[in-house]
């Protein structure tokens, strides 16, 4: 997979980001909150760097893009230490 991440755009649907992007490597979470809004998180592998492939992530909100970047960019750790569902427990960006 071949990921261009300079062609995603705040407001992007998920339909476009497959159309741009092509399809994520896993869906990392999903979130339906009290008020019927929701979050989901994509993932996705940049295979171009041999030695140190890059996890790219794609938040969500109510199906337009509202964050995209390695998953140390959101919770202040490294990338290979950042736990599973940590971001889960994060304020939503409005």
């Amino acid at each position: 997979m071949n990921t261009n991440v300079s062609k995603l755009k705040l407001g992007m649907t998920p339909d476009e980001v497959l159309r741009q992007i092509g399809k994520p490597f896993t869906i990392r979470a999903a979130k339906v909150y009290e008020d019927n809004e929701w979050t989901e998180v994509w993932e996705y592998m940049a295979p171009w760097f041999t030695f140190s492939p890059k996890n790219y992530w794609i938040f969500f909100e109510n199906g337009k893009v509202v964050q995209w970047g390695e998953p140390g960019d959101f919770s202040g750790q490294s990338g290979a230490s950042v736990p599973v569902g940590e971001y889960s427990n994060q304020k939503r960006v409005r």
